[in-house]
């Protein structure tokens, strides 16, 4: 059974940080694991209504997140804390709440954060963990906090952050999700 790992990138610009984040971070996984990638303009739903019958993005959405193991949250910090987009999405999670694994349970959960300057990395990161512990995700150790530009104009990347710290939480996110998957299928039915 491959691991599987959703991205979610929280931006509409196409070119953006975040979507070029997004997709490096399913490239360094490729040989890994299976990572399903949600740009922003995939993630452009309707405002989140309790019961609202879905469309056909939002179940595909929620059909990956269902499958998946770990997931990978890329927000830029819009005025201290995570873009409406991406907390609009994460608000659909809630049609999960009924599922054998609810909300985001027993799923791994990376936090990056892509800013302007250390201030507003640092809250949207908070942000974005505080958000996975109340969707009973478990949030890696490490999370990503990106202040510069993180790609060079050759698309390598530019720092540290991008070259050594993200690689070490994206393994965070596959060795905990291959951990909790392996527990859980040693347990007896139904005691998950």
């Amino acid at each position: 059974m491959n691991t599987s790992l959703v991205v979610l990138s929280g931006s509409l610009s196409r070119g953006s940080a975040s979507n070029r984040l997004a997709d490096w971070c399913a490239q360094q996984c490729a040989p890994h694991i299976d990572a399903t990638v949600f740009h922003g303009h995939q993630l452009e739903f309707p405002f989140y209504t309790p019961g609202r019958v879905a469309t056909s993005p939002v179940d595909r959405y929620l059909d990956a997140l269902r499958a998946a193991d770990g997931v990978v949250l890329i927000s830029p910090a819009y005025h201290g804390s995570i873009s409406g987009l991406l907390k609009n999405a994460l608000d659909y999670i809630n049609e999960l709440s009924t599922d054998t694994r609810p909300y985001l349970h027993g799923r791994v959960f990376g936090c990056v954060a892509v800013a302007g300057g250390e201030q507003g990395a640092a809250s949207t990161l908070a942000a974005l963990r505080a958000i996975g512990h109340a969707l009973r995700a478990w949030p890696t150790p490490l999370g990503v906090g990106i202040a510069r530009p993180p790609f060079t104009s050759e698309g390598l990347p530019a720092d540290l952050t991008v070259s050594q710290q993200l690689p070490s939480m994206l393994d965070q996110v596959i060795e905990m999700s291959r951990a909790l998957n392996h527990t859980k299928q040693s347990l007896p039915a139904g005691s998950e």
